[in-house]
């Protein structure tokens, strides 16, 4: 009788603490509801992380239940334990939750603010906002129209398309002077790095009649405002800058090119975007294999190779390339190269140069090795490194 009395004891223990289990997501799930309806994101936030919690200690009961029913080839506990895992997915954050937390957030004074925002991006399927970028251009039967739209976090990074992100004839549009939440007043310049927002947005690009020229070796922007047709703007005198040569003016968009000798420039239509060409290439760096290039073994074959890069805004095209030293004391082969198309702003790697200190040269030499590019206009440009013997 007492044995029998134990058992029924013990199983409505296990019932209840079943039971007791079972309800804990459901009981967790009903504080998240409650704390999403009085607009308390830090309690829904704190109720869903502990549900979490729940779910994945269930979820693994819930397995552990499968495998005996795998074992037993119980169906009936399978189908059950396939119930309860249907019903924890139940407990999920749903568009009306979404939309509930957003407005707390948004109308939120918090410093949190932010970081609720970034939460709900993470764990809502229904929280995604979106930026939009737009354009809409109709002058002189030139029409144009853009969009672009992009989604992440809020509070994430987003850097503003320029005018390099998208063409744009500027003779037709004008220049592009930066982004609004209106299509007639800049709120944020063009390229400008700005955090995404909390709801959808949509920036219009505003556009202005200018004409601009642009440095970017000597990091000069001259701007001509309020341009029209026929205007007569003297064009920027620029400085010399060291081993480039300067090709003139070229606005990508409309097609123009100015060459150096030109002082002015008429203005056509709404205007133009300038950029200054130069020709220019560089060594950037040299490397001694395994040897430290302030320390270099005398009578042993140093491997040499070199980075060189296109540092212009003009592709070069058949390029020679050779390496040489004015000093006595070092010897070196296979000096030459050639290269059909330099890319503007590409690298490209000069290997299989060897060089041999002479035993004869004192400790503490300084050996110059100069790389020299000249292409097929007959333009020219060094770089020299040093290397010093051990």
């Amino acid at each position: 009788m007492k044995t029998r009395k134990f058992i029924s004891v013990l199983l409505i223990m296990i019932l209840c603490a079943g039971l007791t289990f079972a309800s804990g997501a459901q009981s967790l799930y009903n504080d998240f509801e409650t704390a999403v309806r009085n607009g308390d994101v830090s309690g829904a936030i704190e109720a869903y992380s502990s549900l979490n919690d729940q779910i994945a200690k269930e979820k693994e009961n819930i397995q552990k239940s499968i495998e005996k029913a795998f074992d037993k080839h119980d169906r009936e506990l399978y189908r059950n334990a396939m119930n309860d895992l249907r019903n924890l997915s139940s407990y999920s954050i749903s568009r009306q939750d979404t939309d509930a937390l957003l407005t707390a957030i948004v109308n939120s004074d918090s410093s949190e603010a932010g970081q609720w925002a970034e939460w709900l991006y993470e764990n809502s399927s229904y929280y995604h906002p979106v930026l939009t970028f737009s354009t809409d251009i109709s002058s002189d039967g030139y029409a144009q129209s853009y969009r672009r739209s992009i989604s992440v976090a809020p509070g994430s990074d987003v850097t503003l398309p320029d005018s390099s992100s998208f063409s744009t004839n500027t003779t037709a549009s004008g220049v592009l002077t930066g982004w609004g939440l209106t299509p007639d007043e800049v709120i944020y310049e063009a390229g400008e790095t700005i955090k995404m927002p909390y709801t959808d947005q949509t920036l219009y690009a505003v556009y202005k009649a200018q004409v601009v020229f642009s440095d970017e070796y000597s990091g000069s922007n001259t701007v001509f405002d309020d341009v029209k047709a026929g205007d007569v703007i003297e064009i920027p005198v620029l400085q010399d800058q060291p081993d480039a040569i300067f090709e003139g003016w070229y606005d990508r968009t409309s097609g123009q090119y100015l060459s150096p000798d030109e002082s002015e420039y008429t203005v056509r239509g709404m205007g133009a975007s300038f950029q200054a060409l130069y020709i220019k290439a560089e060594a950037t760096s040299i490397s001694t294999g395994h040897y430290d290039v302030s320390k270099l073994p005398t009578a042993t074959q140093i491997p040499l190779s070199f980075a060189i890069e296109n540092t212009g805004s003009e592709d070069l095209r058949g390029v020679d390339i050779s390496v040489s030293s004015e000093s006595e004391y070092v010897t070196l082969m296979n000096t030459n190269a050639y290269i059909r198309n330099m890319k503007a702003g590409k690298s490209y790697n000069l290997t299989g140069v060897k060089a041999v200190i002479s035993s004869s040269c004192p400790s503490g030499t300084d050996i110059p090795v100069t790389v020299t590019m000249t292409d097929s206009e007959g333009n020219t440009f060094t770089s020299t490194f040093n290397l010093t013997s051990k």
